[in-house]
């Protein structure tokens, strides 16, 4: 994930090159895997939900560093496209024939804004902190936002900022309940079309200290090679997406350890 290395530029990597070899506990004289084993080690990640296991227990260590400081939660959620090309949306204003199935059957449609994606979407929860990704939720690309949002908080965290797209009334309640401070970005509705000037004052606070949970999106994307996602079905991709999560976090626990104290 760190080199964005397909299954047998991976396999090439390991053979060649000694700092691959010494990380992966390799001596000269081992033999190394090939890419199809690679590609079975990671059909049984997916498996018993072995991946969420792993990254769970790298986050656990985590925090025994006391790299995850709790002081805040940020959530959020980005698409990514499909590896399939998409099927041709429906038009709603003519009678059409039924578009041709996909390839990848368990991507869908999904808008956030006025971008259109057929895909999938990331739902994540990033600790203030250091932006370390505390929880992770895949979805297809059609579920809004707030509909997974209370599965990315922890109940530990001091407060849990998000944009407007995550507040209501009920959430508000249940973090209230939960002694978790509402730092969810408020919107205009159809009985307060314009928001006082204090509410405006309030989403530009927040929004300083939640974009920050835009830097795990954009090494994803940059660095990872998740423009597009790799693989046909959803359990391959959810993989690929944890494995990215687990090395973004050890990526950036490494950075924070090695700072000047």
């Amino acid at each position: 994930m760190w080199h964005n290395l397909s299954d047998p530029a991976l396999e090439a990597a390991v053979a060649d090159r000694l700092s691959f070899r010494r990380f992966v506990g390799l001596s000269l004289h081992d033999p190394t895997p090939d890419h199809s084993t690679l590609w079975r080690f990671r059909q049984e990640l997916a498996k018993d939900g072995l991946i969420e296991k792993i990254f769970t227990e790298i986050n656990r260590q985590l925090e025994a560093k006391k790299l995850i400081l709790k002081q805040g939660t940020l959530v959020d959620a980005s698409l990514i496209p499909a590896r399939a090309n998409p099927p041709r949306k429906p038009r709603k204003d003519a009678e059409e024939k039924p578009p041709k199935p996909s390839a990848d059957r368990d991507a869908r449609w999904g808008r956030k804004g006025k971008k259109s994606v057929f895909g999938y979407k990331v739902h994540t929860g990033v600790d203030a902190g250091h932006t370390l990704i505390r929880r992770v939720h895949v979805t297809d690309a059609s579920i809004t936002d707030t509909e997974p949002a209370d599965r990315l908080f922890c109940g530990d965290e001091k407060a849990v900022y998000g944009d407007q797209a995550y507040y209501t009334h009920a959430r508000h309640a249940r973090l209230r309940e939960a002694g978790i401070k509402d730092r969810l970005m408020r919107r205009p509705n159809k009985h307060h079309p314009e928001l006082p000037p204090r509410q405006k004052r309030r989403n530009k606070l927040i929004a300083k200290v939640r974009s920050a949970v835009e830097r795990p999106y954009a090494v994803f994307k940059e660095h990872y090679g998740l423009r597009r996602l790799r693989f046909f079905t959803f359990e391959r991709n959810q993989v690929l997406i944890v494995l990215a999560c687990c090395a973004y976090n050890l990526r950036r626990a490494a950075g924070a350890l090695a700072a000047p104290r």
